[in-house]
């Protein structure tokens, strides 16, 4: 799909800000005198102090306290846990708001984004993933509700054909699901997806775009017909560049459109998610339904397709008139919902369960205005056992391509004796604590987010379709490469400073700062040095202004760079002005979080 979204690098980052999509169908019919009953969903992608930290306190009152929050500290979780946000995370949850983390998940590849590692294989995008949703909750604890997946897919399949696409979206969470039961998960494609979607995320973003596009939903903007018989808890829209006079409009539209959840700002590109509007505590008034009755309890639902972790639940959702939607719960977690679909039989399927043991599951109804039904009578399900056997204990991994933030491992398969069972995943340990789960068709990954010159010990173990988990393999050690930016060279080859060093992380940004005047305390300040110069990928800044400042001018008709992999550049020593006959050169790269240097700042003899 067509995507103008823009990202930043810093703490505030961009939600996907997809195409735009139609005026809506009209809501369903049920219930038609009450009004929907939204919650204010906050892509809270602004820092829990200085300038926004008001906001956040906001959040937490009455006026302003909102259904969910996205929480975004660098496109992600980041590497290490940030107190700030610990404080700000805790507060919000404790006032009864849900606290979803970012993931992005950059199409899973599909349309050529990369890793942080610059893959752009699948694979690679499930493990960052995974890595992501394991860091969130291991920084921020119970403080985290769920998972926002950024950037997600709409099409089912390549060309639209089969669910290769969708498949990934689900996987993803079921594996939230799996490990943290009452997680909500959130996928954001950004614009109305294939119904294929309507089973991969509690909650779909099926419009996020500006304010005139929402008012006159054209090409992909348009919805779905699928929206309007949905459930309106599983469905949000993000609409910015609302002037103020616009917010009551967009909440009508949205409740017409059947968004459930909605969030409504004045605030514009290039990240209209950075500050809450001036009307917030307006709009979560305005959310607020009204009219119609509670419905009645639902019956106990029935247990269908039972097996060593799952199980499908279904009631008669004819006997629940007025309800748009039903609340699944798993002994007193709520685990999910479901859209109603009188008057056939609705269904719901539980996964992540573990074998041979009993749940207990109930049902509420919810009403267009967001009542619910008083609950159903619980039904007791017992899962089937696990499988007879083991799988075999997969082979000791083998390490290769050590990064000095990653490490490919791979290994032999197992297999396993029960007719009709498999290995359906491999679990990878990071010093005995699980990092991955690898589908059983799969026997290497790459893992990353490892610290620079950090030793790990990796194994991994072989789990069937029961669960049932082999015993873990052999352990091989790692350690990480000591430095991304190695062999960081200068020289002077007829007439041109040749720059040299070889980045092994794929920077949004790599620099050589130049000093020609062996002055730290002019130019730009920088690893001990007062560059006059710098690179920035492929062009060539003289600085200007004051020698501390961000005022860098670009020098016309020279391109420096000339092979990347190993990075080398060449710069004529004519426009390379300076007093003295020395250089002094620091090599750099960043991808807007980390900063890495090269060791040792290279000295070069111009004359």
């Amino acid at each position: 799909m067509h995507d103008f979204r823009l990202r930043t690098v810093l703490a505030a980052v961009l939600l996907a800000l997809p195409p735009a999509l139609p005026l809506a169908a009209a809501a369903p019919a049920r219930a038609a005198d009450a009004v929907l009953g939204q919650r204010v969903a906050v892509p809270a992608y602004f820092l829990p102090s200085g300038g926004t930290a008001a906001d956040w306190s906001l959040m937490n009152t009455a006026a302003g306290k909102p259904g969910l929050l996205v929480a975004n500290v660098a496109n992600g979780p980041d590497d290490e846990a940030r107190p700030a946000y610990a404080d700000a995370l805790a507060a919000a949850h404790d006032a009864g708001i849900k606290v979803i983390g970012y993931v992005d998940t950059g199409y899973f590849g599909t349309t050529g984004f990369g890793t942080r590692l610059g893959s752009v294989s699948a694979d690679d995008w499930r493990a960052q993933i995974q890595s992501d949703v394991n860091k969130w909750y291991r920084f921020y604890g119970s403080s985290i509700d769920g998972i926002f997946f950024d950037q997600a897919q709409s099409l089912c399949g390549p060309a639209g054909v089969g669910e290769a696409w969708v498949s990934l979206y689900r996987e993803a969470t079921a594996y939230v699901k799996k490990y943290h039961p009452g997680a909500t998960t959130i996928a954001n494609p950004g614009v109305s997806p294939n119904p294929c979607y309507a089973d991969a995320a509690d909650i779909l973003v099926t419009f996020e775009g500006p304010y005139g596009s929402y008012l006159d939903r054209q090409g992909p903007y348009l919805p779905a017909a699928w929206e309007a018989r949905h459930d309106p808890r599983r469905i949000w829209h993000l609409v910015y560049d609302v002037p103020a006079s616009g917010l009551a409009t967009v909440m009508s539209l949205s409740k017409a459109n059947n968004a459930g959840y909605v969030y409504v700002t004045d605030d514009v590109l290039p990240n209209p998610w950075d500050r809450l509007p001036p009307y917030h505590a307006e709009q979560v008034t305005a959310a607020k339904g009204s009219g119609g009755a509670a419905p009645a309890a639902p019956p106990r639902p029935a247990a269908s397709q039972v097996t060593a972790t799952s199980v499908r639940l279904s009631w008669t959702s004819a006997l629940c008139p007025g309800a748009v939607g039903y609340d699944v719960y798993q002994g007193g977690v709520k685990i999910g919902t479901q859209a109603d679909f009188a008057p056939a039989a609705t269904t719901y399927d539980v996964a992540g369960l573990a074998p041979a043991t009993s749940y207990t599951f109930t049902v509420r109804a919810r009403d267009k205005a967001g009542r619910t039904s008083d609950a159903s009578r619980a039904l007791t399900v017992t899962t089937a056992a696990a499988s007879a056997n083991a799988p075999t204990t997969p082979g000791t991994p083998v390490a290769s391509d050590v990064g000095p933030t990653s490490v490919r491992l791979s290994w032999t398969a197992s297999t396993d004796a029960d007719p009709g069972d498999r290995v359906q995943y491999y679990d990878v340990y990071r010093d005995g604590v699980r990092e991955l789960a690898v589908p059983g068709t799969l026997t290497g990954v790459t893992v990353g987010g490892l610290t620079l010159g950090g030793t790990y010990a990796f194994t991994v173990r072989a789990r069937d379709t029961t669960d049932r988990v082999s015993a873990r393999s052999g352990a091989v050690s790692v350690t990480a490469g000591s430095g991304p930016i190695s062999g960081a060279t200068a020289s002077v080859i007829g007439g041109d400073a040749i720059y040299q060093a070889r980045f092994t992380l794929p920077y949004a940004h790599r620099h050589v700062f130049v000093d020609t005047d062996e002055d730290p305390r002019t130019g730009w300040p920088v690893h001990t040095v007062g560059a006059e110069y710098m690179i920035e990928n492929d062009t060539l800044y003289r600085k200007t202004g004051a020698p501390g400042d961000w005022s860098w001018s670009a020098v016309a008709g020279v391109g420096p760079l000339v092979s990347d992999g190993v990075h080398r550049w060449s710069v004529p020593l004519s426009v390379l002005a300076g007093t003295g006959s020395t250089q002094r050169i620091v090599f750099h790269g960043t991808d807007g979080v980390r900063h890495d240097y090269a060791p040792d700042v290279v000295t070069l003899i111009t004359g």
